[in-house]
């Protein structure tokens, strides 16, 4: 079994040639974006499904369940590029990062596995369970790479995450022997800064996790806004967003930020679309 299970690649196109051909995996073609969504609905549905299902959701919850279904929809969203092509991803898996308090604070990633086909509070309890048996060192994904990472001298760390890291996506291994789990942060990332008290902010693509989008989560505050004309308190939420130029261009961007803000205005109408999608846009 690969590290990705992967379909042909794409056609592409003058411009993907172009812009794979010129720029290197992303420390060069990022680009950024922000969308700030009312949150009003979704604070209710956020409630009401907490109710029900007995697990504590969060708007970070939430956007990973939007962005999941978006990239079900856009499906040229989900992609890889390898040795200057561009392939499709089989599964939408989406990963979140999860602070590790202590003397020396770290940061692990959740990864959330067919994250379309899991509803608000399936997602809620994978983020909860993961994140507590990271935070007590039980996670059985990353532990065991964590461990090993810590013998690895520190004049050494560079080429070593970056030779997993051309095994893993450039010739796609598995290197599950190695107890490197398989496609560990997924075709998409979510940050959650709210936790941490921040309103907005960018964060950067990482290029060893090859991963062309990442959207940061920031603290739901009370902000006027306009309705119908006019001004009203609502509870709002800044999306940032930083993307890979090489695979999202600003239509394919666009249409998907267009596609998260309706979902997260009204999330129980998003899902009673999400039940009517049939097959991902073509265009």
């Amino acid at each position: 079994m690969p590290n990705i299970e992967l379909e042909p690649f794409i056609r592409l196109s003058p411009w993907r040639k172009m812009s794979i051909s010129g720029w290197r995996p992303p420390y060069d073609p990022q680009v950024y974006g922000r969308k700030e969504v009312d949150m009003s609905k979704a604070l209710a549905y956020i409630e009401a499904e907490s109710e029900r299902s007995g697990v504590r959701i969060t708007p970070t919850d939430l956007v990973i369940r939007a962005l999941a279904l978006a990239m079900k929809r856009y499906h040229d969203s989900n992609v890889i590029v390898r040795m200057h092509r561009i392939f499709r991803r089989s599964q939408v898996n989406i990963s979140a990062t999860v602070a590790i308090p202590g003397r020396k604070a770290d940061i692990s990633c959740v990864i959330i596995r067919d994250a379309d086909k899991k509803d608000v509070s399936q997602i809620a309890a994978m983020m909860r369970e993961r994140a507590a048996n990271i935070m007590r060192g039980r996670d059985e994904e990353f532990s065991r790479i964590r461990h090993s990472m810590i013998h690895v001298p520190f004049s050494l760390y560079r080429i070593v995450l970056w030779t997993i890291s051309f095994l893993q996506y450039t010739l796609n291994l598995n290197l599950g022997f190695l107890g490197v789990p398989r496609d560990p942060f997924g075709g998409a990332m979510v940050t959650c800064l709210g936790s941490l008290g921040i309103t907005e902010a960018y964060s950067p693509l990482s290029p060893i996790t090859r991963v062309p989008i990442l959207l940061s989560v920031g603290k739901v505050e009370d902000r006027p806004v306009a309705v119908d004309g006019q001004v009203v308190v609502r509870p709002v939420c800044v999306l940032c967003s930083t993307f890979d130029h090489r695979i999202m261009d600003g239509y394919l961007a666009g249409k998907m930020a267009k596609f998260i803000e309706r979902y997260m205005a009204d999330p129980e109408k998003g899902e009673k679309y999400a039940r009517l999608m049939q097959s991902p846009d073509e265009s």
